[in-house]
């Protein structure tokens, strides 16, 4: 890729009406590109009538394996955590079971919407698991053309950031990417600054960054005072877009 391209992402489209509603007001007002939606949610199908009505904002797939509602089941047998979830699905076939039968249903509860998938995603990162990343994979239609957050974790504040991270999410998507016909992201930012992200920042790292698919994460929470959502109206100030 010889340009440099940068996209602003929210997630959890779809987990309650205040998110919906904060996600939506970040696009109309500031720079927010798209939103990654997840489905059997209290506010899934509003989420979803509000894309159908904001053809603007693109829509991404949001598979969630903890710290939600599932699809198939009443309740995640290991609870909120993402550490229980990824070493369950690892070790378990109940586990494993469980996750396969999710994808697939997410997967397919997403399709049937009618909305283009334009990125892939998931709730904790948890779609870098080796178990998980394959079965995601697999039920991507061959012509998925979008793109899918692999990118190599990178840091606002470098000194606090996690080397070891870093270092793995560099080197899965350096061979990740030899191995799909689609597009993977080159970077991520915002795994530092959860819910608190800065305009002077990104604006900054922007700036700096090379030619490439670059990801700024957003997890906007209410309409009013939420330091996502304001960032990403400022942003549209700095930017001039």
């Amino acid at each position: 890729m010889d340009t440099k391209e940068i996209i602003f992402i929210a997630d959890d489209f779809g987990l309650s009406q205040e998110v919906n509603r904060a996600i939506l007001r970040a696009h109309r007002e500031g720079v927010l590109n798209g939103a990654s939606l997840m489905m059997g949610q209290t506010a899934t199908d509003e989420a979803v009538r509000m894309a159908r009505e904001t053809p603007t904002l693109q829509v991404g797939w949001h598979l969630h394996l903890c710290h939600s509602r599932p699809v198939t089941v009443e309740t995640w047998p290991w609870g909120d955590s993402p550490d229980r979830a990824g070493w369950a699905i690892g070790i378990t076939r109940v586990g494993r079971r469980l996750m396969r039968d999710e994808v697939r249903e997410q997967w397919n509860a997403f399709a049937e919407t009618g909305l283009p998938a334009r990125f892939v995603n998931s709730h904790h990162h948890l779609h870098v698991h080796p178990g998980i990343y394959k079965v995601m994979r697999g039920v991507l239609p061959a012509g998925f053309d979008g793109w899918l957050r692999m990118g190599r974790v990178r840091w606002f504040s470098p000194e606090q950031g996690n080397r070891f991270m870093s270092a793995v999410s560099g080197w899965l998507h350096r061979r990740r990417a030899k191995r799909v016909a689609f597009r993977l992201s080159d970077t991520l930012w915002g795994v530092d600054r959860l819910y608190r992200m800065q305009a002077a920042e990104v604006a900054r790292e922007i700036q700096r960054l090379p030619t490439g698919l670059h990801e700024f994460m957003f997890h906007p929470r209410t309409t009013d005072n939420d330091a996502d959502v304001q960032c990403l109206i400022e942003l549209r100030k700095i930017l001039g877009r």
